[in-house]
């Protein structure tokens, strides 16, 4: 049941006193209200959240049950706790009355393993990359935290209005599907060969050729080292599928048209870097490149090569990243009070109310998880616009009480700095005020995932490996062979079970304290 009333936004009262009504009259947990899920403005987008939470939470609140009760028939007593898209965590009871908090919680965890994992490298401003079986996921790390964005549009345009990690998706994966469309252009994706029957080389009946294909059939993987896949297929039969979807109707040999998908592919991957980095007035060439999933290390040079991204950051573990996210992420609960008022009046103690009321709330929340914190962090924002624009910013407030001066000061600011002009004459409107209070819990020690014992033998396997047109015999490493402080000159192969880093020609690899491969890339970037 969905209780979604027009203004409940400026008080919800009556959502309030409806929910109510309809327990008395129907008891049940399942009960969606409008003004606890998203208290802003837009009706239509309220409710639409509001209508994905009520779709979502019984599966959800079923399967939070089971798996609870499966982890106490085990002998775990801890608390379960749930990954929300806005980065943060929450317990397994909020989550099963707000699901739609969940929303793009896999690609958030990913964002903030990146940021942690960038700031102990060194590296705060990062573009991470997560590209997988299926999909490739963009978000932009700024000062060593993740870019939040206040929307997000599901399939068939139903708007879910949550703080939620920016992320941009395409689908342009490993198993992304390779063809020549009837006006004779090569297309990759997004269509998928999926895990069943997967790419062609996975020997499970699948016919149409993939990225993953054309990355053997250049020699970047081997069909040993598909995890999970015990008849793998050599180059003659991806060969003979290249050939015959892609080489025939294009004038290609197999190699070619392996180095053809790659190219077409690599190109939409950076056309989704420039949307969530130069589109927004961030010039790539000032972050660098963090790449995880099972396929993103595989293309992450020429990708930053592409964008003139100056180096290359592939974590330990790029396979299993965004699961350490989950891991590495705090307790957060986000609260929004719509105003759409004009700044100028706005009332300095009504504005300190909302925002003490929010912390209180957040605060409150959290003690509800019953989960031990090292600190607690309360941060108050304020979502403005220029009258008669569309293009909201949201600014931090950290003056004791709120300062409209500063405010506008700051947004004055923000939005100079995305569209290079300043407007000293129109005057902002103050759309809503925002809290987000953080439970801070005990880290994670990266350096558990650092030095191994093994010391490294360079060079004991190679073989051939196209790269630029041409053909090079290219030394075969073992990731967990990489001691701290070693070197790598590219062209070389990195291999590991979860993922495949190629290092190409012109750039150097380096191993650093927590086992991370730092690359720069070199070449013509």
């Amino acid at each position: 049941l969905v209780i979604h009333f027009l203004h409940a936004y400026a008080n919800p009262v009556h959502e309030q006193q409806a929910a109510q009504i309809a327990q008395q009259m129907w008891p049940n947990d399942y009960v969606s209200v409008s003004s606890e899920i998203l208290r802003e403005v837009r009706e239509f987008e309220r409710g639409s959240t509001a209508a994905v939470n009520a779709f979502v939470q019984p599966v959800l609140a079923r399967y939070l049950k089971r798996l609870g009760q499966r982890l106490k028939d085990a002998g775990n007593d801890h608390q379960l706790l749930v990954m929300q898209g806005n980065g943060g965590i929450l317990n397994a009871s909020a989550a099963e009355r707000q699901p739609v908090q969940t929303v793009m919680s896999g690609p958030a965890a990913g964002a903030v393993a990146a940021a942690h994992i960038g700031r102990q490298a060194g590296f705060e401003n990062l573009i991470a990359c997560d590209m997988g079986g299926t999909s490739f996921d963009v978000s932009l790390i700024l000062g060593g935290t993740p870019a939040l964005s206040a929307e997000k549009d599901l399939a068939y345009g139903v708007p879910v209005h949550v703080p939620m990690v920016d992320i941009h998706t395409i689908g342009a994966g490993g198993g992304s599907i390779a063809r020549v469309d009837a006006a004779g252009l090569l297309r990759v994706g997004p269509e998928s060969a999926g895990a069943e029957p997967g790419p062609v080389c996975y020997g499970r009946g699948g016919a149409k050729p993939t990225v993953t294909d054309a990355n053997l059939m250049l020699g970047r993987v081997e069909p040993s080292g598909f995890a999970g896949v015990s008849q793998a297929h050599g180059t003659e039969v991806v060969a003979a599928a290249l050939g015959s979807a892609i080489g025939d109707p294009l004038a290609l040999d197999a190699v070619g048209a392996a180095a053809a998908v790659l190219a077409v592919a690599g190109n939409q991957l950076a056309s989704a870097i420039r949307l969530v980095s130069v589109e927004k007035g961030h010039d790539p060439r000032d972050f660098t490149l963090f790449a995880f999933g099972g396929a993103g290390p595989l293309h992450a040079v020429e990708l930053a090569r592409e964008l003139g991204i100056p180096r290359v950051l592939v974590p330990r573990f790029p396979g299993i990243t965004s699961a350490l996210g989950c891991l590495l992420s705090n307790l957060r609960h986000d609260d929004v009070h719509s105003l759409w008022r004009a700044l100028s009046e706005v009332d300095a103690g009504e504005a300190d109310k909302i925002f003490d009321d929010q912390a209180a709330r957040g605060t409150q929340a959290l003690e509800s998880y019953a989960v031990p914190v090292t600190g607690v962090e309360v941060i108050h924002e304020a979502d403005l616009m220029y009258r008669g624009q569309s293009h909201v910013f949201r600014v931090r407030v950290d003056s004791p009480g709120f300062d409209a001066d500063r405010v506008a000061t700051s947004f004055a600011e923000r939005y100079a700095e995305r569209f290079e002009i300043i407007l000293p004459d129109m005057k902002p409107v103050l759309a809503s005020l925002r809290t987000t209070v953080i439970g801070t819990r005990q880290g994670v020690d990266l350096s558990l995932f650092g030095e191994s014992e093994v010391a490294a033998s360079a060079g004991e396997r190679s073989r051939p490996v196209y790269f630029d047109g041409q053909w090079l015999e290219t030394p075969l490493l073992q990731r967990d062979t990489l001691t701290n402080g070693l070197v790598v000159t590219g062209p070389a192969i990195v291999e590991q079970p979860d993922t495949t880093c190629v290092i190409d020609p012109g750039a150097v690899a380096t191993v650093d304290d927590a086992g991370n491969l730092v690359i720069e890339v070199g070449g013509d970037n």
